[in-house]
This record gives structure tokens, C-alpha cells and sequence, in this order.
């Protein structure tokens, strides 16, 4: 059994003294010229109501518990890991890929301001072992691992994105 720690958490409150509850400080903001003009609505305006939140999703810790036919836990193990990002869960999270041996478990973790695509393999003993970050790997693609796809014994596509552009990488183990 896998289990993950992941939650949101909200940067500002629309009941807070920045937000004035019922809409926008008019002096503590520029003029809003979008408000005069005939092509108005007031949920495109950037200073409706609640517009200052922001999102952070934040994704922990994996748990792996085994356990035999008569449901007694036979060993448990965490992979430690700390994910976050503001306004999209794209990028965070895990995948696992069964080479028939070991799971691998795939996620992306922030080493000297880079994201990078780390594998932890866990083996039948349930010991975890931590593999050296993917080779040829470029600096401006960022992986969605949560969205890949094991496609046969040892190969898995995943989704990436590359400059705003969404492509896809082939994994081959």
C-alpha cells in the first residue's frame, strides 16, 4: 500500500483587511481604467474581490507498507521528500513504475534552485535505495510525473513541459 501527504493551504484570506471584504481599497490600488470601459466584466478585472489568494500545493512524504495474506504488517518504509508549488499541482506528486523487481518511484525535488526528476527504487525487502538523478536531463524541461504512463516492461511516458510548451519524454530504464 502507497500513500502520499498532499495539501493545499491559501496565502491570504477574502476576510482579510487587504482584501476590504466587499471589493477593492480605491486608494490603495491604481485606477482601474478597465472599469470605464464599454467591454466591462467585473470577474476579468484584477481587482475583484478575492483576487489577491494564491494557492500553494504542497506534496510529502511517501509511505509504503507491506502486509502478508492475513493482513499483519510485514515492514514499512517513507521516501522523505518536499514538494511545493503556487497556483498548479502539475508538477508535484510521484509515479510508479514496476520493472518486476523493484517499484521506482519518480518525482521531481529542487536541488541549487533546479528541478530535477529524482528515482528511489524500493525492493522486495522493503528497503529503499536512491539512484543518481537521470542522465542528459536539459535545464528547461520541467517533468509531470503524476501523469506518466508506463508503457511496457521498462519504458514509461511522461508528459514534460519545455518553455511553456507541453511535450513528452520516453523513459527508458
Amino acid at each position: 500500500m502507497v500513500a502520499e501527504s498532499m495539501y493545499t493551504t491559501s496565502r491570504g484570506s477574502v476576510f482579510n483587511r487587504w482584501d476590504y471584504m466587499y471589493g477593492n481599497n480605491p486608494w490603495a490600488t491604481p485606477m482601474d481604467y478597465y472599469y470605464y470601459s464599454p467591454y466591462y466584466n467585473p470577474w476579468l478585472s484584477p481587482y475583484r474581490y478575492g483576487a489577491g489568494q494564491g494557492t500553494r500545493y504542497t506534496s510529502e512524504n511517501i509511505m509504503i507498507l507491506s502486509f502478508d495474506k492475513t493482513d499483519s504488517l510485514e515492514w514499512s518504509n517513507v521516501i522523505p521528500k518536499t514538494q511545493y508549488d503556487d497556483e498548479s499541482d502539475a508538477m508535484i506528486s510521484h509515479m510508479v513504475m514496476n520493472t518486476g523487481g523493484e517499484l521506482h518511484f519518480l518525482f521531481n525535488e529542487y536541488e541549487r534552485r533546479t528541478m530535477l526528476l529524482n528515482d528511489q527504487s524500493l525492493g522486495s525487502d522493503g528497503k529503499i535505495e536512491r539512484h543518481p538523478t537521470l542522465k542528459n536531463l536539459d535545464r528547461g524541461i520541467d517533468f509531470m510525473p503524476r501523469f506518466g504512463k508506463q508503457v511496457s516492461s521498462n519504458i514509461m511516458i511522461m508528459p514534460c513541459q519545455f518553455r511553456n510548451y507541453l511535450t513528452f519524454a520516453k523513459l527508458d530504464f
